[in-house]
């Protein structure tokens, strides 16, 4: 700590960074183009300002991300207001003046004049994509995720999951207001933000500067809104269900309530009441039936017996109602609190508050009929931020944040794990055959697991001179781990009763652990702005520190010979990432850039201290331990593009990239000195590249917009799963050696968005085309073969949906009734559908094994498929 306090007063005097700011400049001339010198020129409603210098040139730093109108006084001209003035995070907004002299003998004229927004980013170094909060209430979007997937370079995997220029899931980095908060255990977004909270999402798909890490492929960075001195608002509410006819694809789809889908959110901001205090608060709640059904036939309780060899001889029991039941259901809340403070000249504080709460029922194929058999998912997050932004000069400022972050997730069907309610998970003579739903029994799986992450980051920047603009900063992360996994013991035969008992913490069947990881990171960069040349080139350290244990002989993970000293502390990770990018502007509407980055990233904790006591003995090939000591998996990544505007209302970004990928976490095998049990670990030894094109159209007409995207991506590895190697050993298979696509490695992917609104009459839509994801194709016997794994392409997708609206206005209040449509042509995958032989399927009908269920709707599983046709109407009113 003590080091971490020097190096914090080291560079409390050297420049660094923001990641909620940007910068306005330009070039104040009158109209014969003669620059003028001491113009004032301030930001209106702000105290914010700037003087022109002896060439005319102005600039102000730390401007928050948002929209403002620009004024230009000086004495003899006339005032000049620019209004609709757009600041981005870490860009340069060029806003020019030409003041005419004011005209004899009438004083105090302003001249308003409208800012027309560039559609080049002359100063961007890097692929990325921002859309503000309004772009996300016009579309068709539940969330900003799903307009993250639009943009060129990011795909989703068939679990939905976003990945970010063919890198895996957890490779994406989330920030929100400048503080990264990610989910330790599995890093995801720790806290959703909702639409109507949005000022700004930023995409970076590219080479992002060193104030950024821990991030293998791409960066999401959230700015949310802040309250201001006018009061405004926006209230949503909006009600809807699923309309198919697909019964075949979606089981008992029809039975799904046409209110079944509900929405409510909403916002309102202003003065507080008290002198230069602001608030903003947001809040969204859904109700959501789901569009995966099952039917209750059986009861958690119920047995059954499969002795004999048709299904005559079973003995069934069904105490169900058959009732349809919604089995992806989920409730949710998201509150989000912010107060401003800006009473103190040149500086301002915030505090902000979150709070997540979710239920919801993960779906379940086999247990189709028993719904009572599945567990609830309980989510329960917090996230807390302090910031502090000090304008010391018109080119000095710093950043101060302080965060506490919490996440708590619970998965069980009970909330208490010795609930009586889990005897019906004792089922000694009720195992189902091949291709039967389970006809009862209880999931007897109790997981909780808490972290709660302290972070401390400090930024500085500095505009130097009117060229450079140096950041740096420091950034201190520790995350509170605690973890418990049981497998409940029921066992009347050994323990004369049906309650339910946690096994012993040294079984295989009870896993907990705490730990207390601690990141560190500091970084240095600086952006050079010539006239024709913007270079971003920066240095990023990153230090990790595990705090775990690892084995000292993996013969005997678990001590069977009771040596000693059986385990060994971990050791500090860390790496020197440079990252440079460069921008070329060729004319006044077309910029040429390049980047090359590396970039280190740890992989998710719960990877980490996986099963903490090491237990394998006895369990081949079905045992697995976690590694603390793993290195950090490492990218580097490389990028040329060209952004060109076409006419006055187009334009067209092309860039090439590829990204090495280098000691990503993968599986290696060791075996046990006593009894031989094979076990799998968590190593760095899967590697992979990906190489893609993307192109992308962007249109801006008065009541017209939007953008065409375009990626071609080839997503190879040895691995798409960690574990991927340990599954292959348990069925036999030979682990992957080579290059194979993965997954989610989708070679065209081409998405289109546009918004239109005339006469108050809006329409918005979001169109995708997908090609085909690969798959591993199987015998005559649907066994996998693993020599052709992924080989095979499934067909390509099509998806369309639309929004629609009538926008009134009542005063200040601007009204109107729309109307949703999702997947509104209600596409599917059919190839995800069994294709049986039908000798097959006569053959098992006269053997009386579809007693139960048929083998066709085992084999149909509704979760590999998008979600149906849905449709919504709803009110929208913002003032």
């Amino acid at each position: 700590m003590t080091r971490f306090l020097l190096l914090l007063a080291i560079l409390a005097a050297t420049p660094a960074a923001a990641q909620t700011t940007g910068k306005l400049a330009g070039t104040i001339t009158d109209t014969s183009g003669e620059p003028l010198i001491g113009v004032n020129v301030r930001i209106d409603g702000t105290s914010r300002g700037a003087i022109t210098d002896i060439d005319g040139n102005y600039f102000m730093i730390g401007v928050p991300a948002g929209t403002y109108a620009l004024i230009a006084t000086y004495v003899g001209f006339q005032t000049q207001r620019v209004e609709g003035v757009r600041v981005t995070v870490d860009r340069t907004t060029t806003v020019d003046f030409r003041l005419p002299e004011e005209t004899l003998g009438i004083e105090g004229d302003e001249v308003i004049i409208t800012a027309e927004r560039g559609l080049v980013e002359s100063d961007r170094t890097s692929s990325s994509a921002k859309v503000d909060g309004e772009s996300l209430l016009e579309l068709p979007a539940d969330n900003f995720q799903d307009v993250v997937a639009l943009q060129a370079g990011v795909t989703r995997g068939l679990d939905g999951a976003l990945h970010i220029r063919g890198g895996r899931a957890s490779e994406i980095k989330y920030y929100v207001d400048g503080v990264a908060v990610s989910n330790p255990f599995t890093n995801g977004l720790s806290s959703p933000v909702e639409n109507s909270a949005v000022q700004e999402v930023e995409v970076i798909s590219g080479t992002f500067n060193a104030e950024y890490g821990q991030a293998n492929s791409g960066i999401v960075n959230i700015v949310t809104r802040s309250g201001s001195d006018e009061f405004s608002g926006t209230f949503i509410g909006s009600v809807g269900g699923y309309v198919s006819d697909r019964t075949s694809v979606y089981p008992d789809i029809d039975e799904a309530s046409l209110t079944g889908e509900r929405y409510v959110e909403g916002s309102i901001s202003g003065p507080t009441g008290i002198p230069d205090l602001y608030f903003f608060v947001n809040g969204k709640y859904t109700d959501l039936d789901g569009h995966l059904f099952g039917r209750e036939v059986f009861l958690p309780t119920d047995s059954s017996s499969f002795r004999g060899a048709t299904g005559a001889d079973w003995f069934i029991q069904a105490n169900g109602d058959s009732s349809a039941t919604p089995m992806n259901s989920s409730q949710a809340t998201t509150v989000l609190g912010k107060l401003s403070y800006n009473g103190i000249r040149g500086v301002r504080l915030a505090l902000s508050a979150t709070r997540f709460d979710s239920d919801s029922k993960p779906y379940s194929h086999t247990f189709r009929l028993v719904p009572g058999q599945r567990p609830t998912q309980r989510s329960r997050n917090s996230n807390y931020l302090l910031t502090m932004n000090h304008l010391l000069t018109d080119r000095l400022f710093y950043d101060l944040r302080l965060t506490a972050y919490t996440t708590d997730f619970q998965q069980s069907v009970f909330e208490d794990p010795l609930d009586p309610g889990y005897s019906a998970s004792y089922r000694p003579a009720s195992q189902e055959p091949a291709f039967v739903f389970a006809t009862g029994g209880l999931d007897a799986y109790w997981t909780q697991r808490t972290s709660t992450t302290y972070a401390l980051r400090f930024d500085v920047t500095n505009q130097i001179n009117d060229i450079n603009l140096v950041k740096a900063g420091i950034e201190y992360r520790r995350s509170d781990l605690d973890f418990a996994e049981y497998l409940l013991d029921v066992n009347p035969v050994q323990y004369g009763d049906l309650l339910p008992r946690i096994p012993d913490q040294d079984t295989r069947r009870n896993n907990q652990y705490d730990r207390s990881p601690v990141e560190f990171a500091a970084y240095v960069q600086d952006k050079i702005e010539y006239k024709d040349l913007i270079v971003n080139v920066g240095l990023r350290y990153d230090r990790f520190d595990a705090k775990g244990l690892v084995p000292n002989d993996f013969g005997d993970p678990q001590n069977v010979l009771e040596r000693i000293n059986p385990y060994r502390e971990t050791s500090v990770k860390s790496q020197f990432s440079p990252r440079v990018g460069f921008a070329f502007p060729i004319t006044e509407t077309g910029v040429v850039h390049a980047s090359y980055g590396q970039f280190f990233q740890i992989p998710e904790f719960n990877r980490l201290y996986e099963n903490p006591e090491f237990e394998v003995q006895g369990l081949n090939l079905t045992g697995y331990i976690g590694n603390a000591d793993i290195d950090p998996q490492r990218t580097t990544q490389y990028e040329i593009g060209l952004q060109q505007q076409v006419g006055s209302n187009f334009v067209v970004d092309l860039t090439a990239y590829y990204r090495d990928l280098r000691n990503l976490i993968g599986t290696a095998f060791y075996s046990t000195a006593v009894g031989s049990d094979t076990y799998g670990r968590y190593e760095n030894v899967d590697f992979g590249n990906v190489r893609g094109i993307t192109a992308s159209v962007g249109y801006r007409f008065p009541n017209l917009s939007g953008s065409v995207n375009y990626t071609y991506q080839s997503a190879r590895g040895n691995g798409s799963d960690p574990r991927q190697a340990f599954f292959d050993r348990q069925s036999g298979n030979a682990a992957t050696r080579v290059l194979i696509p993965l997954d989610w490695d989708q070679q065209h992917n081409i998405s289109a968005d546009m918004a239109t609104n005339i006469r108050g009459n809006a329409l918005s839509f979001i169109g995708t085309f997908l090609s085909g994801y690969p798959f591993t194709p199987t015998d005559d016997r649907r066994n996998e073969i693993t020599e052709l794994r992924n080989q095979a392409r499934y067909s390509p997708e099509i998806r369309l949906d639309v929004r629609l609206s009538r926008i009134v206005h009542f005063g200040p209040v601007r009204g109107q009734v729309f109307a949703v449509g999702e997947n509104l042509l209600d596409s599917y995958r059919p190839d995800r559908l069994p294709q049986l032989p039908q000798r097959e399927i006569a053959a098992r009908r006269a053997a009386g094994l579809d007693r139960v269920n048929t083998q066709e709707a085992f084999l149909s599983n509704p979760a590999l498929q998008p979600r149906p046709r849905q449709i919504r109407l709803g009110l929208q009113f913002d003032f």
